[in-house]
């Protein structure tokens, strides 16, 4: 009987390395000479994103009928909206003085804190977002219907790396997901690359305060291409509920903080040094500090605040943040981030005219 277990066993072990290997293998990379700071596109990839915007619209549509208010279609829990300031660094060295970063200054900032998952508890393992939005940002923008707005967004996760390679992967596992569960679990068991990094992508935590936030996508930085990173300047020394804590502990535990103190935290940049090792095409790739340190090249003051009221929660929910909400100097970068363009935008304003609004880009931090 042991010999039998042991055979199944070591037969879906074989299985599994065969899968990961195979997934890795079938997936689209560049065979050629890869340069610096450069995008190789793979074929497909705007059928891809036409796809996914189709899938999150059939997901809206069903979790949120009439007359129930839509929310995002990523990352739909909000924990709060803060204000924050961004300060760049007078000491900083010249090869970082781009863009925004050129010479020292304080921008106002919005920041929203975020779960992916919309309706589970603060203590579930999950994905959470930072989002910041400077404001005062001279310079023609981007996006064509926002080029003369004044602000540059910053979007982060939990995390340093991304669960797909690129849209196309990420459009198959959002139909996977809109199929049902028996077709989830299936495209899980079949990409067991894909479900490690799910897994591992999830966490729990014991602040928002106490998160090293990652950009997990490639953005320009002037001529050369880099990741952001924010971590925590000095941290909070909270530790994970026990018990039954709280369903929404986490924005508990931010308003809390912030009656009582400001919060400081580094603002980093890490500069691509190899094409290979650090690629632009495959956000799954954590790049290397050991390659490449991640350099301080500003702060960022969530200030003393008391910021947990409705309407500042519903302003929240009303913002749009999106990379492309920027200076051409720090350009999206990569896959993933082509296919935001399309995404962010056509999703934001699916939403706002499901929910009768318009958003528009703050200029302070009084709108309402």
């Amino acid at each position: 009987m042991k010999k039998k277990i042991m055979t199944v066993l070591l037969i879906l072990v074989a299985l599994v390395i065969f899968l990961f290997f195979n997934e890795a293998r079938n997936t689209y990379s560049y065979k050629g000479k890869m340069d610096l700071a450069t995008e190789y596109p793979p074929p497909g990839e705007k059928a891809a994103t036409e796809s996914i915007i189709g899938s999150l619209k059939t997901l809206l549509e069903k979790n949120y009928p009439p007359p129930k208010r839509t929310l995002r279609d990523a990352h739909p829990k909000q924990h709060g909206l803060v204000k924050a300031e961004f300060t760049i660094l007078d000491n900083i060295a010249e090869e970082y003085k781009v863009g925004i970063f050129k010479e020292p200054k304080t921008y106002k900032a919005w920041i929203r804190y975020s779960n992916l998952n919309g309706g589970a508890p603060d203590i579930k393992k999950d994905s959470r977002g930072m989002a910041i939005k400077l404001m005062g940002v001279e310079g023609t923008k981007l996006l064509p219907e926002q080029l003369n707005e004044t602000t540059q967004d910053f979007v982060f996760m939990s995390t340093q790396f991304f669960v797909t390679k690129d849209v196309e992967g990420f459009a198959q596992l959002l139909t996977a997901i809109n199929s049902g569960t028996v077709k989830t679990v299936s495209y899980f068991l079949t990409h067991p690359r894909l479900l490690m990094l799910f897994l591992k992508v999830r966490s729990q935590s014991p602040s928002l305060f106490d998160i090293n936030w990652g950009s997990t996508t490639p953005y320009l930085f002037g001529d050369r291409a880099v990741k952001y990173a924010v971590h925590p300047k000095t941290p909070t020394g909270q530790t994970l509920p026990t018990g039954t804590p709280p369903v929404d502990y986490l924005r508990e535990r931010m308003a809390a903080t912030l009656k009582k103190d400001s919060i400081e935290l580094d603002f980093f940049v890490q500069v691509q040094v190899d094409a290979k090792k650090m690629p632009i095409e495959d956000p799954r790739v954590t790049w290397d500090p050991k390659l490449s340190p991640f350099v301080k090249v500003a702060t960022v003051k969530v200030l003393q605040q008391e910021f947990d009221t409705p309407e500042q929660q519903m302003y929240g929910d009303q913002l749009s943040f999106t990379p492309w909400h920027s200076l051409p100097e720090h350009r999206p970068m990569g896959g993933i981030n082509r296919g935001r363009k399309a995404i962010y935008d056509t999703m934001s304003k699916f939403r706002h005219t499901r929910n009768g609004e318009v958003s528009k880009e703050p200029t302070d931090w009084s709108p309402y």
